[in-house]
């Protein structure tokens, strides 16, 4: 047995290298991994972050549409309740109108049956007068206004 000793060869470890690039490619899978994860979740956060802004600016776009559609719908009451008023305001002037110009034309005949009844009390005022003249030539009479003693 002594031979057979001595006839083994020893064998020397010759694959140092390899598993230091198995390590080596280990730790970097493992970089790229831990790089992977982290981008996958900044990707993950970015799209829920934006899905959210989108939710949000529909939200208030909505909200925005309701606000646009109460302010129409107050301001087209509003501009039917002007128009009305308006019409309201403009019948009542065209009947203001007409009782004026029938007022107008009603003082119109009273002024002038005024007119002509005032001609005619000043004619019988002269003829009173004219008469009274006559009567005191006629029956001597005296007409004017007694005088007191002084």
């Amino acid at each position: 047995e002594g031979d057979y000793e001595g006839l083994i060869k020893k064998y020397s470890f010759k694959s140092d290298s390899v598993i230091e690039l198995l390590k080596e490619l280990k730790l970097k899978f493992e970089d790229e991994l831990t790089e992977m994860n982290t981008e996958e979740t900044n990707a993950i956060n970015a799209y829920e972050l934006s899905s959210k802004a989108r939710e949000q600016a529909s939200t208030a776009k909505l909200a925005s549409h309701d606000e646009k559609m109460n302010t129409k719908s107050e301001t087209e009451a509003a501009l039917n309740t002007a128009q009305a008023d308006l019409q309201s305001t403009q019948d009542d002037l065209k009947a203001d109108s007409d009782s004026l110009a029938s007022t107008i034309k009603a003082c119109d005949v009273k002024k002038a049956e005024w007119a002509q009844r005032s001609e005619v009390r000043e004619n019988e005022r002269k003829a009173i007068a004219a008469a009274i003249k006559i009567l005191s030539k006629a029956t001597g009479v005296r007409t004017g206004a007694p005088e007191n003693p002084a």
